[in-house]
């Protein structure tokens, strides 16, 4: 016996409809009156909302219907975080539910003076959806005049100039070609996912984000992440500079090469310069080797007095270096070592005799 659809209780309608795509929940909707009602009941969109994201419907002060047809079907998938694409300095948005929108700010390092101070937040643009219109809203969050109506794409462009042309206090000499770049790439502003791993427990430093002090080039912002089907790790630029721009890989570890230095070997700069990748035993062993850890004499570094006296893990490594505009780019010796805190870990340059320490950026919630 043919049963139709429609001569089902609604209650059992709505639980077939739980387990549809929105898609076909459109199609069905367009079939007939009854079935149209029924697909609009608040419950149906409410689970699509939250496999999206944490939804407070209270927020929003409309229904799941309107915040999942209006903003997510269509934003939804841009909620998370983004690398800038304007070589070679990037930099990191993050777009996420805020108070019945969905909100986008942009996060750029601490000024060079304060190594650990906060991040400096900007607020780019917002979705969400007009009260008295009930349609999508898109506002532009910069400029003199306050929020404005406007699309994302032309907005996000207009962004830069208005950077460009509001800035006036240069904190490190890459500002002015920093700028320069800004304003030729103002139609070819692009954006590139950010994916930070989940912890495990295998994992020496857990992955996430860091800010580390680069030299002359001031503080950058890295993303660690895990390759351990290669028994890798890389340290990706987030933001970067003329020499390494943003999303080439400033340093690779190889999680095969753990080494075990006493302090005497740390202070002899001459043996150390001359370890190579080869010297080193493979191991898959994963347990801290905690040992003493000194900086080598003639090395520079930005620590101060919080500079450890042992360390948990010590792989080789390689980092990237490169002329002005990414010219001749190369791979160095680089020393990594972790600590039992877990918020940092250093990287030691040979070459240049320099320690740069990166540390866990706290304050933007994955």
């Amino acid at each position: 016996m043919t049963v139709l659809l429609t001569n089902l209780p609604p209650e059992l309608i709505i639980r077939i409809l739980e387990d549809l795509p929105s898609r076909e929940i459109g199609h069905l909707s367009r079939t007939c009156t009854q079935l149209r009602a029924i697909c609009r009941t608040d419950i149906v969109w409410q689970k699509l909302c939250q496999q999206v994201c944490d939804i407070k419907v209270d927020e929003w002060e409309t229904t799941y219907y309107n915040i999942y047809t209006k903003v997510l079907h269509r934003y939804g998938r841009c909620l998370g975080l983004w690398r800038r694409n304007i070589l070679p300095y990037g930099g990191l948005l993050q777009i996420k539910v805020d108070h019945g929108r969905l909100l986008a700010t942009e996060y750029k390092p601490p000024f060079v003076s304060d190594m650990h101070g906060p991040l400096r937040p900007k607020k780019v643009f917002s979705i969400g959806i007009n009260k008295s219109t009930n349609r999508t809203e898109i506002l532009c969050l910069h400029g003199y005049g306050g929020a404005h109506p406007g699309s994302i794409e032309f907005e996000l462009s207009n962004m830069i100039k208005r950077e460009t042309n509001n800035h006036t206090i240069p904190f490190t000499r890459d500002d002015q070609k920093r700028l320069e770049s800004y304003a030729r790439n103002v139609q070819k502003y692009k954006l590139t996912r950010v994916e930070v791993q989940k912890p495990n427990p295998v994992y020496p430093i857990q992955p996430g984000l860091f800010l580390a002090h680069y030299s002359a080039h001031g503080i950058e912002m890295f993303l660690l992440k895990y390759d351990m089907s290669k028994k890798e790790a890389e340290v990706i630029k987030i933001t970067g500079d003329p020499n390494v721009p943003s999303g080439e890989t400033s340093i690779f570890i190889n999680l095969r090469k753990p080494m075990q230095l006493t302090k005497e070997q740390q202070l002899d700069v001459d043996s150390l310069l001359l370890l190579e990748e080869d010297d080193i035993p493979d191991s898959d062993d994963v347990q801290p080797r905690n040992q003493p850890f000194v900086i080598p004499p003639g090395f520079s570094t930005f620590l101060g007095d919080s500079t450890p006296t042992t360390c948990e893990y010590r792989y080789f490594g390689t980092g990237r270096i490169a002329g002005d505009g990414y010219r001749n780019p190369d791979l160095v010796t680089v020393h990594v070592l972790s600590f039992e805190a877990n918020d940092f870990f250093f990287a030691m340059w040979f070459k240049f005799g320099d320690m740069d320490g990166f540390f866990r950026i706290n304050d933007i919630t994955i």
